[in-house]
């Protein structure tokens, strides 16, 4: 069993044996919410600043050198003449609950799970960046352990860390990163990894944020419920929010430090969109972010903030490409367009997944690409990787199953 209501069974596969073996022994972190939130905010730091080192850059080049971590793709080794000629790029961003106690080069727990993934472009001759998060229940056949199927798309990271011992991080992302090409059929030259417990350091460096919230609604961080101790209460429209130590005597704030970002986005169960509302609420807190830096870049311009960034962000970005994109790519920022996949929710073998059609695989495909300024070009296939005919029979395919949600009007992704 991969994880809670992830895989009903494993092949028996090392890397399937080593992943279950390390969780139940409990080496695998309690799946508390916050290491869903999506610590995407950090993403902005790659998008628009986080070449901001450059006034610092020999004393912080082994803090930007831990951070680095290459996947050995194709996709990943054309990027640099991209950035060099200001051309757009594409990442994706992960969240994860790898922990860490010196940064991600070191104390790794390798069986995380990637429960947040966002692919963005960033294209500085448009003046546009754009988001699209993909849920992480999506079935999927993963790129190397093609035996496991079906599994569910934030696995892949796994699977290929608890494989080979040697295997860099850089590596398992690059499992990642193969199969969702493989899906929609678009290059993705960087990545960046968030370690989402350094959410509270990078908002509370930035002297916090505003953010409006989509729905109303509280979140205590003890029991991850309406109810309990540091108790956070968030309304409709509105960026202030109250909190509530004791989780009865309210004091009201109209801005976000770290903590009550990591409550905005960590609420799930009483959200009525469920696993799409709360990654809405991820992309208000990136843009939230982004606008704070935007307004205000000297912000971030000191060690403590760049310290704090390289600690919780792993990435295949050469110290260079940081100092390129930080100056030739801040532009992107003036408009920024948030797009979510839509799956259709399914219980397959007791465990919870999203499928999703040939059209809304369409609409990610030509959403990107067009970012990207590529030409026009039909979609991956469905589960990222190769199956057999029997474990397709076994399935069934997304547009059969849902052929309400195969059709022309169903090639547009929503936006929020």
């Amino acid at each position: 069993m991969m994880s809670d209501n992830t895989k009903t069974e494993l092949p028996l596969d090392e890397a399937a044996t080593r992943l279950e073996r390390r969780r139940s022994q409990g080496q695998r972190p309690k799946r508390k919410k916050t290491w869903r939130v999506i610590l995407f905010t950090l993403s902005a730091l790659v998008l628009v600043g986080v070449g901001l080192g450059v006034y610092y850059a020999s004393s912080l080049k082994q803090s930007f050198q831990n951070s680095y971590s290459s996947t050995g793709l194709k996709s990943e080794k054309a990027a640099s003449a991209l950035i060099k000629d200001k051309k757009p790029i594409s990442f994706l961003v992960l969240g994860t609950d790898t922990g860490t106690s010196g940064g991600f080069g070191a104390d790794r727990d390798r069986s995380g799970l990637t429960d947040s993934l966002m692919l963005v472009t960033v294209n500085p001759q448009k003046e546009t960046t754009t988001m699209i998060s993909v849920p992480r229940d999506i079935m999927t056949s993963i790129s190397g352990f093609e035996a496991s199927f079906p599994q569910k798309l934030n696995a892949a990271y796994a699977f290929k860390e608890t494989s080979d011992d040697q295997a860099s991080l850089g590596d398992g992302v690059g499992t990642t990163i193969a199969t969702i090409q493989d899906m929609f059929n678009v290059p993705i030259n960087y990545y960046a990894m968030v370690n989402m417990s350094g959410l509270g350091d990078v908002v509370d460096q930035l002297g916090g944020i505003q953010a409006k919230s989509p729905l109303t609604f509280r979140f205590s961080q003890d029991t991850a419920h309406e109810t309990g101790g540091n108790l956070y209460r968030f309304t409709e429209g509105e960026s202030t929010y109250s909190y509530a130590a004791d989780g009865v005597n309210f004091k009201t704030y109209d801005t976000m430090d770290g903590k009550a970002a990591l409550a905005f986005s960590r609420m799930r169960y009483e959200d009525p969109k469920g696993d799409y509302g709360r990654t809405q609420r991820q992309r208000i807190l990136l843009e939230a972010i982004m606008n704070k830096v935007k307004k205000n870049p000297t912000t971030i311009l000191n060690t403590k903030f760049i310290n704090a960034t390289t600690k919780n962000i792993a990435s295949d970005l050469q110290m260079s490409d940081m100092l390129a994109l930080g100056s030739n790519y801040i532009d992107a920022t003036k408009h920024i367009e948030s797009y979510t996949v839509q799956g259709e929710g399914e219980m397959y073998q007791g465990v919870s997944y999203q499928r999703v059609t040939t059209a809304q695989r369409q609409a990610v495909t030509n959403t990107v690409r067009s970012a990207l300024g590529l030409k026009a070009a039909t979609t991956g296939s469905e589960f990222g990787s190769e199956i057999t005919p029997t474990q397709l029979a076994q399935v069934g395919s997304a547009d059969d199953l849902y052929p309400s949600s195969d059709t022309t009007s169903n090639e547009k992704l929503p936006n929020n």
